[in-house]
């Protein structure tokens, strides 16, 4: 009678165990992607209320579009 108690104690923890892992999986994953989701929101917010849009790296500053005018790189057009 008592190998039977511990033998359903052992069963019981082993679920419990198993439930636990399966919640803390989908609070990880829940989490991940409320914050993966906020942040787009507010990089989209931000680009909407400075009016920024995407350029090249190289024209990001004078010097580095005259270095690129000088120097083009036809591998890239090809």
């Amino acid at each position: 009678m008592i190998a039977e108690a511990l033998d359903a104690l052992w069963s019981l923890g082993i679920a419990l165990l198993i439930w636990l892992a399966i919640i803390a999986t989908a609070a990880v994953l829940a989490l991940e992607a409320l914050t993966v989701g906020l942040f787009l929101a507010a990089r989209a917010a931000w680009r909407a209320l400075t009016g920024r849009t995407r350029r090249p790296s190289w024209a990001r500053t004078r010097g580095a579009a005259r270095r690129y005018a000088r120097h083009p790189d036809y591998d890239e057009a090809a």
